[in-house]
């Protein structure tokens, strides 16, 4: 006999956080992996928040950098439950660049976080669902399975590699 799961909704994540020059590379710009630090946090704590349990980071997938984020910018960091399975879901993590001088705001990259909850073994537990309601959480909830799905066959051409 399958038990139901329990349906929560999963509150976004919005945090802020600000460029300084130790975060910079050689172009006077935030290193790529400073950025990716910051939106693997934040997928860490929209997840763990809505699953009510640590959750930490199995792959990221589909980033896309489109623009720099530069000395003294603050950063908008948006992070919300994309798509759930079993024990695992995706974090879809959107960051923004604001010039806090002229409040000018650009899109500066997205990414895709797989992420599992943990017991205190260490391991994987069920997690809850997502309501998916609006056509906005049907198009994301689709994109992300997409993404998930890509990943996981990418995986099994490794491993295939492998042996």
């Amino acid at each position: 006999m399958e038990r139901t799961r329990e349906i929560r909704r999963a509150e976004p994540l919005e945090t802020f956080e600000v460029v300084f020059p130790q975060d910079l590379n050689p172009m006077n710009t935030m290193f790529g992996g400073a950025v990716v630090a910051l939106m693997d946090k934040a997928a860490g704590i929209v997840v763990s928040r809505w699953a009510r349990r640590v959750a930490v980071t199995a792959s990221i997938d589909a980033i896309q950098f489109l623009t720099p984020l530069r000395q003294g910018q603050m950063i908008e960091i948006h992070a919300q439950v994309a798509y759930v399975g079993k024990s695992s879901c995706m974090a879809r993590v959107q960051v923004w660049g604001n010039d806090i001088g002229s409040g000018d705001r650009h899109f500066c990259c997205e990414g895709f976080f797989t992420m599992v909850s943990m017991d205190s073994n260490f391991r994987p537990v069920a997690l809850p669902m997502i309501p998916v309601e609006t056509e906005e959480e049907k198009q994301l909830w689709d994109y992300a399975r997409h993404i998930k799905q890509a990943m996981l066959e990418r995986r099994e051409q490794a491993r295939q590699m492998a042996e």
